[in-house]
């Protein structure tokens, strides 16, 4: 009976809770003196230090407790931009902006901070994204190569089921792609927009968002 090749791709997806929430956000400033205007946006984000550390509990000596895992400025900027539409020239050309980045471990304090951060002056949220620890990231990659090998093989099992032949493995390819599917959110676009004036707005719907932990693999049988 003549050699047969069998090329399958095996798939799988685990998915688990969320264990840190990465909130990105910017002091910015514009004004037409160029000094007064990186004053302003320095001054601001040193009081925004002052504030979110000790309220939101970033304890560098106990990590394993703190409710605020991390808290970095991530970039600085100073840019001018002298004119505006039509190449008319504007009244404000000095920009300034520092950008943060704060880890969560407790998801009740970030929903309290990024509502706080929200009316905080010259203050920007840019994303908030959702992600596991590195220990069980490694835990569920692993799972998922596991059961996408599973899957290749069962699909090989059942074509040589109908075949009447016996297979055996001779080759497998990882697809290396990125095990990890996060999902985004925009938080300026998420609050409500139906508050009527006078009224408090309403609460942000934070609801963490489920990780897909995924994997793909080429698997070549040989059929006896």
């Amino acid at each position: 009976m003549a050699p047969l090749t069998i090329i399958v791709t095996g798939k799988s997806s685990v998915t688990h809770a969320p264990e840190r929430a990465t909130i990105r956000f910017s002091v910015k400033g514009n004004g037409s003196a160029q000094d007064r205007v990186a004053r302003e946006v320095a001054t601001t984000s040193t009081n925004l230090q002052d504030w979110i550390k000790p309220t939101f509990g970033f304890w560098a000596d106990d990590e394993s407790e703190a409710p605020l895992v991390n808290f970095s400025s991530t970039s600085m900027r100073t840019w001018t931009k002298s004119t505006g539409r039509h190449d008319q020239p504007v009244s404000k050309p000095y920009h300034a902006s520092i950008s943060f980045k704060a880890v969560f471990r407790d998801f009740t304090k970030l929903n309290q901070a990024i509502e706080e951060l929200l009316f905080y002056p010259k203050v920007e949220i840019d994303s908030l994204d959702w992600s596991l620890t590195d220990e069980t990231g490694r835990r569920l990659a692993s799972d998922a190569r596991k059961l996408a090998l599973r899957d290749a093989i069962q699909q090989a099992d059942d074509y040589s089921e109908v075949l009447g032949r016996q297979v055996s493995v001779v080759e497998i390819a990882d697809q290396g792609m990125s095990p990890y599917k996060t999902t985004r959110r925009d938080l300026m676009m998420a609050r409500s927009f139906g508050d009527l004036p006078g009224e408090d707005p309403a609460p942000l719907d934070l609801t963490p968002q489920d990780i897909d932990v995924e994997s793909q693999v080429n698997v070549t049988f040989q059929a006896a």
